[in-house]
């Protein structure tokens, strides 16, 4: 299909010369409705190509896009065999997490069809045969020859990982919205002693940032950057990370009037604000509200009637008993308890809401991104009124 938006004719004007430059013949797109942009050969090779251009690096864009392109590449291809369909984005920057779902995709839905992915970083990655050469600019082989070994590299979305990102971003994050030291941190050692973490570890999370381009290297500060992309890490990474128990009310009709006020009763008992290192009792779970019920919480509700979500620590009897719920199974479970996989990034930045501990809004985001009831609208809205800020780092 002929285009004529400018950034897009750019963009297949790279490719061509990329592909020209790996031994390709490529032939431009015939200005007539209905042809590939680009027919390309090498060998006992042919690609009908379709390119799309993808403005900004998120799944919602760049999914439905590829899904376009392949549709597209599969009616070119058909009307002049041999030729295989090949669907391509492109995009000023694009992020690998983003990349790996388009392409979970594209497996799911068209694993017949191929893929290429590239920017204006030299970001390529192609799931095409005879175009395996083109990945050689790729970030993940840029992080293989990174001086730093690969044994020694740190995890970002470790649980301490996780936490110590929450301590870098807290002074764009309103207290009220997450509890985090908000100081200006200029290197490892101070970031460990804000964060109440080792310093081999905060060495460790700072020398990987810096690896992955995540750190501003010119800055008085330790300041990230491409803080977009390193959400959209995260969020991918965050998928599954807990295990989930269903639970009912033993008192048929118990609320969330109720269920706030154990809860706020538990953390007064065990978790006064007065203790000097805000730890409470260390042999008492800790809990905290999270998705929906958190989002609520906040003030930042756009979602109602889902079954609340409580964050646990581990699972007790006498907290079970003084929450008043039981652990039977139920098709209508009237609440969740989850336990984490990352608990320190979880409690630690959990704020008091009149008593009532709660996941902090960046968690509340990373939670609901992908959840099937409407998540992505409540993830948006969050986005807009707190994230935006950090964003334009």
């Amino acid at each position: 299909m002929p285009k004529s938006h400018k950034p897009e004719q750019q963009y297949e004007n790279q490719l061509a010369q990329m592909l020209r430059d790996s031994g390709w013949e490529v032939f431009p797109r015939p200005h007539a409705p209905g042809q590939a942009d680009l027919i390309i050969k090498r060998d006992n090779l042919e690609y009908a190509v379709e390119l799309k251009r993808a403005p900004e690096s998120r799944r919602d864009r760049v999914v439905p896009l590829l899904a376009e392109a392949i549709l597209q590449a599969q009616a070119y291809a058909h009307k002049i065999p041999p030729a295989r369909p090949l669907a391509i984005i492109a995009s000023p920057h694009l992020s690998p997490a983003v990349v790996d779902q388009a392409i979970e995709f594209q497996q799911a839905h068209a694993s017949d069809v191929a893929v290429g992915f590239f920017d204006d970083r030299g970001f390529r990655v192609f799931r095409a045969p005879g175009l395996e050469s083109l990945n050689s600019s790729s970030p993940e082989i840029h992080r293989r020859k990174s001086p730093i070994p690969e044994l020694n590299s740190y995890p970002l979305f470790s649980d301490l990982g996780q936490w110590m990102l929450k301590v870098l971003l807290a002074q764009h994050i309103e207290p009220r919205f997450l509890r985090a030291p908000r100081l200006k941190i200029h290197n490892a050692s101070e970031l460990a002693v804000a964060a109440g973490v080792s310093q081999v570890s905060a060495s460790r999370l700072v020398r990987q940032l810096e690896a992955e381009g995540f750190l501003d290297r010119y800055a008085e500060q330790l300041k990230l950057v491409r803080v977009q992309d390193l959400l959209e890490e995260w969020q991918a990474a965050e998928r599954r990370a807990f295990k989930e128990i269903s639970c009912r009310w033993i008192i048929p009709g118990h609320g969330r009037k109720q269920f706030e006020s154990a809860l706020r009763d538990y953390q007064a008992h065990y978790f006064p604000q007065d203790s000097p290192d805000s730890s409470g009792n260390v042999n008492s779970p800790r809990v905290c509200l999270g998705l929906f019920a958190a989002a609520e919480a906040l003030g930042l509700g756009f979602v109602h009637g889902v079954p609340p979500v409580l964050y646990v620590e581990r699972i007790e009897p006498e907290l079970i008993q003084q929450l008043g719920i039981s652990k039977e199974r139920a098709e209508q479970p009237d609440l969740y308890l989850r336990i984490p996989a990352h608990k320190e990034s979880i409690f630690r930045a959990a704020v008091d809401r009149k008593g009532v501990p709660v996941s902090d809004a960046l968690q509340v985001w990373l939670d609901v991104s992908n959840h099937p009831s409407r998540g992505k609208e409540q993830a948006d809205r969050i986005r807009e009124q707190i994230l935006s800020p950090l964003l334009r780092q």
